[in-house]
Formats: C-alpha cells, sequence, structure tokens
C-alpha cells in the first residue's frame, strides 16, 4: 500500500515503492530467519521493520542493508516459536509511504508430543496400571 502525501509530486521526484517484496517464510525453530525488501524512490526511502504483537527490541533483531544489492534485509539469528508473526516494511520519504507486510512461521522443534510417546512407552513397560495412570492425565 502506497500513501502520497502531497497533491502532486514534483518532475524527477516520487514516492517509495518496493521492487522487491518480502515474502512469506516457514521455517525451523534455530534456523537464520531473513525477510528481504528492495525499495525506490527519490528521494532515497528510510526503511523501517515492525511486528504486529511484540516489541522488536533486544538483540533479536538485525536490520541490514546491503548497498551492493539495494537489499533490506530483516534477520532473526536463532528464530524462536515466539518470533511467529506478522512483520511490516515500512518505506518513507518527504513523498509518502509504502508498507508491505510479511508472515513469519516458526516450526517448533522436538515437539512435545514426542516426550509425550516416550514417557506413554515408559509405562506400557513399567506395567498397565502405570499406563493407565498416564493416559488418565492426558
Amino acid at each position: 500500500m502506497i500513501t502520497q502525501f502531497v497533491e502532486e509530486v514534483p518532475a524527477g521526484k516520487s514516492t517509495p515503492d518496493f521492487t522487491r517484496k518480502p515474502i512469506a517464510l516457514t521455517i525451523q525453530e534455530g534456523k537464520l530467519a531473513v525477510l528481504k525488501a528492495i525499495v525506490v524512490g527519490r528521494p532515497t526511502p528510510t526503511v523501517s521493520w515492525t511486528r504486529n504483537d511484540g516489541e522488536m527490541d533486544g538483540g533479536d533483531y538485525d536490520m541490514v542493508y546491503d548497498a551492493h544489492s539495494g537489499e533490506h534485509r530483516l534477520q532473526i539469528p536463532d528464530v524462536a516459536v515466539e518470533h511467529t508473526d506478522i512483520y511490516k516494511c515500512f518505506a518513507r520519504n518527504e513523498y509518502g509511504k509504502a508498507v508491505v507486510t510479511a508472515a513469519l512461521n516458526v516450526i517448533e522443534v522436538g515437539y512435545n508430543k514426542s516426550r509425550a510417546l516416550q514417557k506413554s512407552r515408559t509405562a506400557m513397560r513399567e506395567g498397565p496400571e502405570n499406563f493407565k495412570k498416564l493416559l488418565r492425565s492426558t
């Protein structure tokens, strides 16, 4: 979505726009998650990232600009399930702003179901009465 701040943009100037939008990403926890965007506009827009549900404080996020490729990247090293969210990339200059969204889904490794399965197998070996107790507790 692009919002224009002025009624008429002067010749040689332009509102921000995305030539490459970040795409939805599904990734396993513990990996490096990277959302990428390429932005154009005159004057050169400033780029920022936010998330819908939560703050982007602490050392969890790296906002990187690669001048060679023109890519703006939001990098989340050692991504965790808590990072699952909708992320927004904003590009802004004096003539307008543009925003795009991308979903980040993080898949939990070592899902608790495997622990429950391991407990049930142990209970079956120990005897039927322990297995019945385990079944009642879950």
